[in-house]
């Protein structure tokens, strides 16, 4: 299919004084020429051409008034400019880079829910920073399914050897216990059960469930959540004739699941499931929304403010983001 037919992917710049920029022009860098007219960056034009220059990245880039005219370019890769900060110091958290990157989210989804792309590649973003320029929402995840009236969402790691979905995200770990309730997980399941037959073709999924505690409370020795709610829900899937086992110990779960035993695990709160995934899969992992009525991937690490600006940060995981949003859309 020639490229100027395919699906348009936006990629927002994230926060100016991180490593997203650079990460986004390396990674486009390294595809064929020929690939460029189905990105979009959503940034700031002009700093965009300064990395290009500091960091001697062989890109041409090319400002665009609108989304679709990228389709007219050859061998560019065309920026919606919507500016940035006035002054950035690279790795440095400042309000003015966190309302930035904020912009260039917004603009983002109204081009995905509009139509006009079908998928956004977001680069990383500071949550200190949008805090700071007055965003109330955790991060990316919540934002985007705020943007798009999204009810049910959740975010699955993807990569090496896991596709990990979080029951809890961006939530202080005292608190992360109050999201497991039978509701909250039964939709957490649906989502796991939905996105890996629609977005990778796996007609009957293995999704094995995290405990809460150790060794999965131990049958109540060390919590109460694995009996009381865990259980009840896995056997109400199971009743229905799914494949969905635990709740499983986790510090033996991930060991099976990097050898391909299950397709998919559900684990109960952020690090439980980001700490195995990153150890594994740190260069080449990407972070997918589930339920957002587009496509959106994001490589699985932050700005990376200690080597922000010094033109060393590794492009591997936003190709990786890139490549999966070309093929889910």
């Amino acid at each position: 299919m020639a490229a100027a037919k395919r699906s348009l992917i936006a990629i927002t710049m994230g926060d100016p004084a991180g490593v997203g920029g650079e990460v986004t022009l390396k990674a486009l860098a390294s595809f064929p020429k020929s690939e460029f007219s189905r990105y979009v960056i959503v940034g700031d034009f002009d700093y965009l051409r300064q990395l290009a220059k500091i960091f001697k990245i062989k890109i041409s880039l090319t400002q665009i008034q609108k989304a679709e005219d990228v389709r007219l370019l050859r061998n560019q890769v065309g920026v919606l400019d919507l500016g940035g900060a006035e002054k950035v110091e690279m790795g440095q958290v400042s309000a003015a880079c966190g309302v930035a990157a904020v912009d260039y989210i917004f603009e983002a989804s109204k081009l995905a829910l509009q139509g006009k792309v079908k998928a956004i590649v977001t680069a990383p973003i500071s949550k200190e920073a949008i805090h700071k320029g007055g965003c109330v929402f955790p991060g990316h995840t919540e934002l985007l399914a705020h943007l798009s009236k999204t009810k049910s969402f959740a975010m699955m790691m993807v990569g090496g050897p896991f596709k990990i979905v979080l029951q809890s995200i961006h939530v202080a770990l005292k608190d992360s216990p109050r999201y497991v309730t039978p509701a909250l997980v039964s939709e957490k399941l649906e989502l796991t059960q939905k996105s890996l037959r629609q977005w990778f073709g796996i007609a009957k999924p293995r999704i094995a469930v995290a405990g809460v505690n150790p060794h999965a409370g131990e049958n109540g020795a060390f919590g109460k959540e694995e009996i009381k709610v865990l259980q009840p829900v896995i056997a109400k899937y199971q009743r229905k004739g799914l494949r969905v086992s635990g709740p499983h110990p986790p510090d033996t779960l991930y060991y099976w699941a990097a050898q391909g035993k299950y397709d998919a695990v559900l684990c109960m709160n952020h690090d439980q499931g980001l700490i195995p995934f990153k150890l594994l899969a740190f260069e080449n992992g990407v972070n997918m929304t589930l339920g957002l009525p587009y496509v959106r991937t994001s490589p699985d690490h932050g700005t990376a403010f200690d080597i922000a600006g010094k033109g060393v940060a590794k492009p591997h995981s936003m190709i990786a983001a890139l490549k999966l949003a070309e093929k889910l859309s």
